[in-house]
């Protein structure tokens, strides 16, 4: 593997020593639903102080070919190439508490590599938590509050009402493997994922954002401000639901859906509040029992 510290550059004027945070927020693009992860990007760091610490070197792990940058044409000349960038910034939330962002396209070379380079940041920084935030598509109604699941390497530390009750294969991403890095690595990673209506993935969808935000606030004990993502979800659901109100065929299978997340949530609120044992305890209320019958 090549080294995987000098994929990252800091800024010249940067002094490491004067840097501080505890949480490392990642939103690396990938397949993301409702552009959840740009839409953060974008409110957090046109609305909280921040500035950049440093880039990853894109030309090693991006195909161009196959993430296209965005370039402009004017009547007969090129111009403003919008060169993609995996930065990471330091910014301070609302109550003062800096924390960490690396934003960007999802890397399409040098994964390990890459993964090796966050777990040096992470301990150049003495990050406690990294938390990784996007959308996935859904069968979900937008009538409905976007459920969030989490996921994390420490899988006891996931209400039973939060995780996905189902295990499946699927093709991985980069920061699905990052997480099992980090994990092996002993640093604590949590997953927040907003379950955007499949109807609705191509485009933007303010309110997974909205549930997103909220989510991370509580997880990463940051003060967030929602500023005018509340607005943008009331213009995104008139839209929506003018839409609907036009076709019967959608009018059902918004209904359809409203059924099934309503089955959904139910059994999710049964196990709310409950102290579900974990795994080793099971098996050593289970060996008590089998020693308790004797022969």
């Amino acid at each position: 593997m090549l080294d995987p510290v000098s994929l990252f550059e800091f800024e010249s004027h940067i002094d490491r020593r004067t840097v501080h945070a505890r949480k490392l927020v990642v939103t690396l693009g990938s397949r993301d639903a409702g552009h959840t992860q740009r839409i953060i990007d974008t409110h957090l760091l046109n609305t909280l102080p921040n500035h950049v610490l440093g880039r990853v070197d894109t030309d090693q792990v991006l195909d161009y070919a196959a993430t296209r940058p965005v370039i402009a044409f004017d009547r007969d000349h090129f111009s403003d190439y919008h060169a993609p960038e995996i930065t990471l910034h330091h910014v301070t939330d609302a109550a003062e508490q800096p924390f960490l962002m690396l934003t960007g396209p999802e890397p399409n070379l040098q994964w390990e590599r890459l993964a090796r380079t966050v777990d040096y940041l992470i301990d150049q920084f003495d990050i406690d938590e990294t938390l990784i935030v996007h959308g996935v598509p859904a069968p979900a109604p937008h009538t409905r509050p976007i459920f969030v699941s989490r996921y994390a390497e420490q899988t006891d530390l996931v209400p039973i009402n939060e995780t996905v009750p189902m295990a499946f294969e699927m093709p991985a991403s980069f920061t699905s493997l990052l997480t099992v890095r980090l994990g092996e690595r002993g640093h604590k990673v949590t997953g927040l994922v907003a379950h955007v209506p499949h109807y609705l993935a191509a485009g933007d969808s303010p309110e997974g954002a909205l549930a997103l935000l909220e989510k991370l606030e509580r997880q990463a004990r940051l003060t967030l401000p929602a500023g005018r993502l509340p607005e943008s979800v009331m213009v995104m659901r008139g839209k929506v639901d003018e839409e609907v109100a036009d076709s019967e065929e959608a009018q059902e299978m918004v209904a359809q859906l409203e059924a099934q997340y309503d089955h959904f949530m139910e059994g999710r609120s049964l196990t709310r509040g409950v102290d579900v044992p974990t795994a080793d305890e099971i098996g050593e209320q289970v060996e008590d029992f089998l020693r308790g019958l004797g022969d």
